[in-house]
């Protein structure tokens, strides 16, 4: 069975060893370091230089406690949309009293930068890196040129575009970076990693968010006396910390480059195969996943793929549910093994649906690929 999914994805055996493993976090001192540890490569491969909290829940647990803890009711937020995470984003910022006014630009392209006219007055603008529902990265330097240094704090979703290619929060001048440990990273879902400028932490901080869970002034008072405020999801922890030190060994050089060529050799593949990218330009579809357009129904090619192959591709949803099928090259499934067998599964159940496709070629011009980047 292999999981080419957009996250969560394979995973590299020592990773799933972790999950093995039996540790107290509240009464293990080692496992605080470890805590620390897991941060400081967090903190190097994004650029960082103010605080980190892995916070036990999912990705969207991140992007709540990014809200949560910056916006209070009657707040103005500026959401940047493009597609359903960034309808998200405006969705939470609602939920919590804001008045939101939203940018949109279509689902198949990047954000249109030039739509952001004037951002003050707005207490956070909101964006999205990569729309992972449609395999779309967005222009976030042309995105920051308009917001960073501003009053506004820049909030990002970068959960699938950290550890898949260069993300220099410092550059971009991003206030809340937001990742999850089952996307590039490539370890068990369940961990949520915030990110939070100094700036942002100013802001938290006369904001008193009365929630506990997801408070990180209730963080801090806790990893100051080097304790956590509730039990961490510690083997996940020690999982991430080993997919982390995979990355490091590796370097992060050779990573996005394996990246690349896994994002080139799929593409190569879904056109080999006689498909449509979803998004308008290639060079608009993210290293992390890949977006198509089914020529029939995606349950029917799912299923194929699930069931007869054992090989797990993935849907989409909201308005592209019944259009899209995503395969995810992210982490450790982006290299060339798990890239070929997902478009060779994808030709198989194209032919098993009465869709002529030459799984060969298409398999050929994956490996093409791979070889043109030496990985």
């Amino acid at each position: 069975m292999t999981i080419l999914t957009p996250g969560p994805t394979e995973m590299n055996v020592d990773v799933l060893k972790e999950m093995l493993r039996s540790v107290n976090p509240d009464l293990d001192e080692a496992f605080f370091r470890t805590y620390n540890e897991t941060v400081e490569m967090i903190k190097k491969i994004i650029n960082w230089e103010g605080d980190v909290y892995i916070m036990s829940g999912e990705g969207m647990l991140g992007l709540e406690a990014a809200i949560a803890n910056t916006i209070k009711e009657g707040d103005r937020v500026l959401s940047l949309s493009n597609g359903v995470f960034g309808e998200s984003f405006a969705d939470l910022a609602l939920r919590y009293g804001a008045k939101v006014d939203t940018l949109s630009s279509p689902y198949d392209e990047p954000f249109m930068a030039e739509t952001i006219k004037n951002v003050e007055g707005y207490k956070a603008v909101t964006f999205v890196y990569v729309e992972t529902p449609s395999g779309l990265i967005n222009d976030i330097d042309a995105v920051s040129e308009r917001v960073k240094g501003k009053d506004p704090l820049f909030i990002v979703d970068a959960v699938s575009a950290v550890g898949a290619l260069p993300v220099d929060c410092k550059a971009l001048g991003v206030d809340i970076c937001l990742m999850a440990s089952q996307k590039a990273f490539s370890a068990p879902p369940g961990l949520a990693i915030v990110a939070v400028s100094k700036k942002a932490k100013e802001i938290s901080e006369k904001r008193k968010y009365r929630g506990y869970y997801m408070s990180i002034n209730v963080w801090d008072e806790y990893l100051s006396q080097g304790m956590f405020p509730y039990t961490p999801a510690a083997n996940d922890i020690l999982a991430l910390n080993r997919a982390l030190k995979e990355i490091m060994k590796e370097g992060l050089e050779s990573v996005y480059r394996r990246h690349e060529a896994s994002r080139e050799a799929t593409i190569e593949g879904v056109k080999a195969l006689g498909l449509k990218l979803f998004v308008k330009e290639e060079k608009f579809s993210a290293p992390s996943v890949t977006a198509l357009y089914s020529p029939v129904s995606p349950e029917k090619i799912l299923k194929f793929t699930w069931e007869k192959l054992g090989v797990m591709l993935a849907g989409s949803w909201g308005p592209l549910k019944d259009k899209v099928i995503r395969i995810g090259h992210m982490g450790y499934t982006a290299q060339r093994k798990f890239v070929a067998e997902g478009i060779a599964a994808l030709g198989a159940a194209l032919n098993s649906n009465g869709i002529y496709a030459n799984t060969a070629e298409a398999v050929k011009k994956v490996n093409d690929i791979f070889d043109k980047y030496n990985v």
